[in-house]
């Protein structure tokens, strides 16, 4: 059975779908970019039916400022108290045990960022993006300012994010270094932004931690999976990630 919810975040009303199944290991998917909840060409809807179907709760939401939900749209920096109240709503009212996350783009880079904040058990990252979005207008300097790096002008001040926070690469790195929940990275071998993640696993410091992360790739040019054989292969690595939540 598939309903609308809504729920609260920071003031605003947010609104997800929850597609029920009698499991107590949910998947939560979290859209990249401003997708809505349905996903590219309803591939988040497809894939929370067919999950659903095998035994697994499904929950799917619009972040503030994106499709259903009220608000603004602060980008995926500002998501982690979305994502914490979507997997609140999510255990609550699916009664769940154990949470795993699944999201593509900047979707599976927010996942990284804040999992810890939403206690989310096990992760699913596809093709991570490892820059931020640019400033607002209002935000971006005037044309006599210092110049800034180029890193710098791509992150921008989201929110209310410092001038002298971490890039958001030594940021990433961090999040995964020090995760202590199961985490896959999956890639599609024939995009560029997959590719520039892939290079960015190999640095020191993610064979220096002994992490828990996890590589999967596909031979695919599509970022969304979304081929037949795309998906098929998508399925069973969503499977694959839900069943281990269900070992002792």
């Amino acid at each position: 059975m598939r309903n609308l919810i809504s729920f609260p975040c920071l003031g605003e009303m947010m609104v997800g779908t929850l597609d029920s199944a009698s499991g107590s290991t949910g998947l939560l998917i979290v859209s990249g970019g401003t997708e809505i909840r349905s996903g590219p060409h309803r591939s988040a809807a497809q894939l929370a039916h067919r999950i659903a179907a095998a035994g697994y709760p499904v929950f799917r939401f619009d972040r503030r400022g994106v499709g259903d939900s009220a608000g603004a749209d602060r980008g995926f920096l500002e998501s982690a108290p979305d994502i914490a109240a979507a997997t609140g709503i999510f255990r609550r009212e699916a009664k769940l045990r154990r949470v795993v996350a699944f999201g593509n783009g900047d979707g599976a880079t927010a996942l990284a960022l804040f999992h810890v904040q939403a206690r989310i058990d096990a992760l699913l990252l596809a093709n991570p993006v490892l820059i931020g979005p640019p400033p607002a207008p209002e935000e971006r300097e005037e044309p006599e300012a210092a110049p800034r790096s180029w890193m710098r002008q791509m992150i921008g001040r989201a929110g209310v994010r410092r001038a002298d926070a971490p890039s958001l690469t030594g940021e990433l790195a961090t999040a995964l270094t020090q995760a202590e929940v199961p985490t896959t990275v999956l890639l599609a071998t024939r995009d560029r932004v997959a590719a520039d993640f892939a290079e960015f696993l190999h640095k020191p410091a993610f064979a220096a931690a002994g992490t828990r992360i996890r590589r999967k790739q596909f031979d695919t040019a599509s970022r969304v999976f979304a081929g037949t054989a795309d998906k098929a292969w998508l399925y069973e690595r969503v499977i694959e990630a839900l069943a281990e939540q269900l070992a002792p």
